[in-house]
């Protein structure tokens, strides 16, 4: 019993086929035809690839001999295929009329391999012109106006994503004549924030006379001493502008009044305090609490709000309680001596 051949491995004659290279695909498959004669069918095979590799090239009257033997093969698809490249192959060639086709004119090519000029001409393109484009002016910096607005925008966002901080501000009198204000200052995080820190570094040595404690994590607690009114508006100022340049927003000073009459035993006091929140930016998780003479007097601010607090107090003069006291035991002893003259015991002699 004879064994059937292997099949034969024809994907790269194919592959050359398709990219046009007829010249690789026929050496491909000419050793390949000589072993195996035409009633293989895998020699019919390549014979009908060799046809088409012929005919890519312009060869044919050897693709029209070959499709004349596959026409008489065995196999009926085969037999089909080739009848179909007979019909091509031997259709007449028709004459292609001259006003088809463009002749280029011969170009005379000099020694020095310069060419002789052609002319040709350029068909005028019937699209609209592009438009124009917009004017535009030199280029410019920006306004004042707008870096003034972007550098706020960008302190207002520090402040922001810096973290909420809940603020308590107690202003007291302890004597008269005298402020002293109380100021505590906590974040929400537990940790003091960096303008926190930038504000308790720069207040120690500007005013070594307040007292900066840290009570818990996160808080500052700022206590002035007792000063007289005018020193501690001084003092308040400078702490306010030291904050705004800390954090990097302008806050609002507070005006604060101290009227105060002397009733020689002891001193009446009226303490105001005015403050406007109108011009501070929204400040997410922003909570203010101002207090007066340790909480007699409450209040909560939130953005855009203003307040007028006013406490009345009184404070006893030692002085003028001592001279009020000398003033009335000199009373009750002029008054018990009268009573004695009246009495007749008169003032007491001396014996003779």
């Amino acid at each position: 019993m004879n064994e059937q051949p292997a099949p034969l491995d024809l994907s790269p004659a194919e592959t050359a086929l398709e990219r046009g290279d007829y010249g690789q695909c026929l050496e491909q498959l000419s050793p390949l035809a000589d072993s195996r004669p035409l009633p293989d069918p895998e020699g019919a095979r390549i014979r009908l690839l060799m046809v088409t590799a012929l005919m890519g090239q312009g060869r044919d009257q050897e693709a029209l001999s070959i499709c004349q033997l596959l026409s008489r093969s065995g196999e009926p698809q085969l037999r089909q295929q080739a009848r179909q490249l007979l019909t091509i192959l031997e259709a007449p060639s028709l004459n292609r009329p001259e006003r088809w086709s463009m002749k280029l004119p011969p170009l005379s090519i000099q020694a020095s391999g310069s060419a002789a000029p052609v002319t040709s001409r350029r068909r005028r393109s019937r699209k609209p012109p592009p438009p124009a484009p917009p004017p535009t002016g030199p280029t410019r910096p920006p306004a004042l106006g707008f870096a003034v607005l972007v550098t706020a925008v960008l302190l207002a966002l520090t402040v922001v994503l810096s973290g909420c901080v809940r603020m308590q501000a107690d202003l007291n009198s302890p004597a008269p004549d005298r402020l002293q204000l109380v100021w505590d200052i906590q974040s929400s995080t537990d940790q003091l924030q960096p303008w926190q820190q930038r504000f308790d570094q720069k207040l120690k040595p500007l005013r070594p006379d307040v007292t900066v404690e840290h009570p818990r994590p996160g808080a500052q607690r700022i206590t002035t001493a007792a000063l007289p009114s005018a020193a501690f508006r001084s003092t308040l100022t400078q702490m306010i502008q030291l904050l705004s340049n800390s954090a990097g927003i302008d806050l609002p000073t507070p005006r604060i009044r101290l009227v105060e009459r002397n009733w020689l035993v002891g001193v009446q006091q009226r303490l105001l305090l005015e403050l406007a929140l109108e011009q501070l930016p929204d400040l997410p998780g922003f909570d203010l609490s101002l207090g007066l003479n340790h909480g007699q007097v409450n209040q909560t601010l939130e953005e855009g709000e203003s307040v007028d607090l006013e406490v009345t107090s009184w404070r006893w003069s030692p002085l003028g309680l001592g001279s009020l006291l000398v003033s009335v035991l000199l009373l009750l002893s002029l008054l018990l001596q009268g009573v004695r003259r009246r009495l007749g015991f008169g003032f007491p002699e001396l014996p003779s």
